[in-house]
């Protein structure tokens, strides 16, 4: 895909804002959620963002029905504990077609990839949406739970160590969850495949990627869940999904676009453009300050790839080696010891390949 010129950011806004005045645009109207008040008033670059990238762009673009960008976003905000978001989502997701059914069946699939108290949360935002629009607490087309604990397990040799767990996966998550009526085996896919981009979980959108594929998914698809997902969950997890998918793409022997990211090839402009040509040189913020601020989320996210590509630009912007010692363990009483650990490895390794000393 073509690089666009100037700012993408900034050239959108220009670009909605004087088709606003020429021709009605409905269809902006539906698609686009009110922002909630106040939300923007102290970042208003963000809510530009919001308008003219998020969702005057991302949302609009045809390659995923907005049903489909509902599921994946529901999906997200849960697996990710936002529930201000996942809340609004909820409700655009009904307005997009939705069923009340799915979006229950799409919480307890997802708690089984991020976990029961995301489920919990999930549930409780559903019932105070439900219960707004005037809809019953228990989606009446829920079908009832029946146990599979005689089918052929889809993993038999998995987890020998925790054997329990090897049951929870073949009988409860893959035999039962994955064959209840009120999602289609696509829904399933592009909702996990989301989830695992989300949650930096490379060895599960490997596999998710290619069952996707085997579910229905298409390729242009599934790279569009990645790009979608980039927005809710940042985008080093997209690189790394878009990296991940474009080994499953190739392994299946299908055609892979000319781009740096060739499993989400609209990242190439978006980084391009949005994040690199516009949001890293703005003035509010110095190079090395935003280095610092990048450093500390990916090494907090344990988002081990982009914290190293990071680590070599925060050289480059002037953190000195004791800054960046420093930082690891700061970050470290925030988001845990292990996270430290793995900053210290990696921040040892560039400054090894920069041929720099270590700190005392």
């Amino acid at each position: 895909m073509p690089h666009s010129t100037g700012s993408l950011c900034g050239t959108a806004v220009a670009a909605f804002a004087l088709i606003s005045l020429m021709v009605p645009q409905p269809h902006l109207a539906a698609q686009q959620p009110a922002a909630p008040t106040g939300a923007y008033a102290a970042s208003p670059y963000l809510g530009e963002i919001r308008d003219a990238v998020l969702y005057g762009d991302i949302w609009e673009r045809p390659q995923l029905s907005a049903r489909d960008r509902s599921l994946v976003t529901v999906a997200v905000n849960q697996a990710l504990y936002a529930t201000n978001e996942l809340r609004i989502h909820m409700g655009r997701a009904l307005d997009n077609g939705v069923t009340q059914s799915e979006i229950a069946e799409l919480i307890a699939h997802v708690l089984w990839y991020s976990g029961f108290p995301t489920g919990v949360n999930a549930a409780r935002v559903a019932a105070e949406v439900f219960e707004q629009r005037g809809l019953p607490t228990s989606p009446p087309e829920s079908s009832p739970r029946e146990s599979r604990a005689d089918a052929d397990p889809l993993f038999p040799g998995a987890f020998p160590a925790t054997p329990y767990l090897s049951d929870l996966l073949n009988q409860v998550v893959y035999a039962e969850t994955w064959e209840r009526p009120e999602l289609s085996p696509r829904d399933r896919s592009l909702i996990t495949v989301a989830v695992g981009t989300a949650l930096y979980a490379s060895s599960e959108v490997r596999y998710h990627v290619g069952r996707a594929l085997d579910n229905g998914v298409t390729q242009e698809e599934i790279s569009e869940v990645i790009t979608h997902v980039t927005f809710y969950s940042g985008f080093p997890t997209g690189v790394n999904a878009s990296r991940v998918a474009a080994g499953v793409f190739e392994q299946r022997g299908l055609p892979l676009p000319d781009a740096r990211f060739p499993g989400a090839p609209y990242l190439d402009t978006l980084i391009d453009d949005l994040v690199y040509g516009e949001t890293w040189p703005r003035s509010e913020l110095s190079l090395r300050d935003r280095s610092l601020i990048t450093i500390a989320m990916t090494q907090a996210a344990y988002q081990t790839d982009q914290l190293r590509v990071h680590l070599r630009r925060g050289l480059d912007n002037g953190i000195t080696p004791e800054e960046l010692s420093e930082m690891m363990a700061h970050v470290t009483l925030y988001a845990g010891f292990p996270v430290g650990v793995n900053g210290s490895r990696l921040l040892a390794e560039v400054l090894r390949e920069r041929g720099i000393p270590l700190p005392n």
